[in-house]
């Protein structure tokens, strides 16, 4: 299902009170209850009520519940008279945008055409199909559709912007740079023109200016999009990232929140030294006063393995705010990393009153029955972890090493065995499927599969994925690759200093290798991470 900006858009234009519920959630809201039972009491009066089956179909579009949406906007269109043209023609447009996310770019097309039929003059009908029609590389009459928009509106932003994207895809870059240019000057406040821009800026490889929109589109308050635009652009171009929030910092009057941007993304992308410059800095001058700026820097002195400063950072943010369970589980790790198995165990028990049955919990109540040597007990927590989380695929691996511990090779198997049933159409890290493989000795396949991930990743490797492999490589024994990947995954910038030297629970750890000369040397050579 695909939802573009230009949705997004429409949406928010159509239905100002849009939230992000989930679809199965939301009618927990009291209020949405209301007036959803008054909507199905007016349709049990009047089963042909065509406006009641529109103004209800917009409620469940708002909501993300495209079905019922789609049923009821079925029903306002079977209903509604010709002459009502302006409705009618917003039902089908609505319509259009729920095909278009499904990927019915034909039935899209069709109900775009007869809300155009119905109302020509529909600015967002003609916006919808000439976005449609651009999309699917019809890029003659898409233009024609744009320059219509601009016809009617010389200022229209979303035919420049459309007309932008055209001139990429047709490969003439100064065109798409002009285009967009005239968008900005269309409308130079309009929030959504920097994420749609910036998208396109990603989709050109123009990281940098990519970033300056995501930025931009903060100054405007749009924190949560344009926060989540900018982080997930770091994983692929971590330094313009970097680089387009320095300059806000510089520039900006209230700089705290733009070091607690730059903080958490140094921070995501394992630079823990860097991110813990900016939450002193944060904490120093007095710029924000949050739990989670003190959470932030006690998790980046752990994986630098500084715990002693790590623990004082998070007991202090769980005074500021002592109802945060991951806190106590971070808590307890770091305990039970120091060896202080009775603090640990006080942090996992207080975890527990929030969420006995959190993964997070049981993993860490099994790890520390596995370090204090009840293996049994370890076993129990494992198993009533994937009671809960039975998809969660490194679950699988630990339980079958805590047989393994226990010299039961055949319920081991059969944990190594069980994630290999799972079809995996795409090879990703996450399922964990190599490291069975190594377990079960079919040391090729798993080497295979570890390729097949590297070549599945889009653009450039992330530090973070020169790490996994060398970890795969580590458990197939295969040293040399191993230390190949380990030192591309340095050189890229890999700070991790905890998964480097303190990281055992992990069942993909490098915990093979750390008795090595020649990994001691490798990893004191890129010290000045750390």
């Amino acid at each position: 299902m695909k939802i573009t900006f230009r949705t997004l858009s429409f949406l928010v234009l159509l239905l100002p009170l849009m939230v992000c519920a989930q679809a199965s959630s939301y009618m927990n809201n009291p209020m949405v209850r209301v007036i959803m039972d008054t909507y199905a009491s007016m349709l049990r009066e009047n089963p042909q009520d065509y406006v009641t089956y529109f103004n209800r179909a917009k409620e469940y579009y708002r909501y993300g519940d495209y079905n019922r949406a789609m049923d009821d906007l079925n029903e306002a269109i079977r209903y509604y008279p010709r002459e009502a043209a302006s409705d009618l023609s917003q039902a089908y447009t609505i319509r259009g945008l729920i095909y278009e996310m499904w990927d019915k770019d034909d039935k899209a097309l069709a109900d775009f055409n007869e809300a155009l039929v119905l109302e020509p003059n529909s600015r967002y009908s003609l916006i919808s199909r000439a976005d449609l029609l651009r999309d699917m590389k019809r890029y003659r009459e898409a233009k024609e559709d744009y320059q219509l928009l601009l016809r009617r509106d010389v200022r229209c932003q979303e035919a420049y912007l459309g007309l932008g994207v055209i001139a990429y895809k047709e490969n003439n870059i100064g065109l798409c740079h002009e285009n967009l240019e005239k968008a900005q000057n269309a409308n130079p406040s309009n929030v959504d023109f920097y994420l749609n821009r910036a998208a396109i800026y990603e989709e050109m490889g123009e990281w940098r200016k990519a970033a300056d929109d995501y930025v931009m589109a903060m100054t405007f308050g749009d924190n949560r999009r344009s926060v989540a635009g900018i982080n997930a652009l770091s994983s692929i171009a971590y330094e313009p990232v970097i680089d387009a929030l320095s300059l806000a910092i510089e520039n900006a009057d209230e700089k705290g929140f733009y070091y607690f941007i730059r903080g958490a993304i140094h921070m995501n992308n394992q630079h823990y030294s860097a991110s813990i410059k900016d939450w002193n800095t944060i904490i120093e001058k007095n710029l924000l006063h949050f739990h989670t700026v003190y959470f932030n820097r006690g998790f980046c002195y752990m994986r630098l393995g500084q715990f002693d400063y790590a623990v004082e950072d998070v007991s202090t943010a769980i005074k500021m705010k002592g109802d945060q369970m991951s806190y106590y589980i971070t808590r307890s790790k770091l305990y039970r990393v120091m060896g202080d198995y009775e603090n640990a165990k006080a942090d996992i028990a207080v975890a527990s009153t929030f969420d006995m049955t959190h993964v997070d919990v049981l993993m860490q109540r099994a790890m520390l029955a596995m370090e204090q040597g009840n293996t049994e007990a370890a076993l129990e927590h494992y198993n009533e972890a994937l009671l809960c989380s039975a998809d969660n695929a490194s679950l699988y691996l630990l339980r079958g090493d805590t047989y393994a511990t226990l010299q039961d090779v055949d319920m081991a198997v059969s944990n190594y065995e069980m994630m290999l049933g799972v079809n995996e159409e795409v090879p990703t890290f996450a399922s964990c499927r190599g490291f069975a493989l190594a377990r079960l000795g079919r040391i090729a396949e798993a080497e295979t599969w570890m390729e097949q991930v590297m070549q599945s990743i889009k653009g450039i490797p992330a530090p973070e994925d020169y790490y996994n492999a060398a970890c795969l490589y580590t458990h197939t024994g295969n040293k040399a690759k191993a230390y190949e990947y380990l030192e591309k995954a340095l050189k890229a910038g890999y700070g991790d200093y905890f998964n480097l030297y303190f990281e055992y629970d992990s069942p993909t750890s490098l915990a093979p290798l750390r008795n090595d000369a020649e990994y001691r040397e490798l990893v004191r050579n890129y010290s000045e991470m750390f």
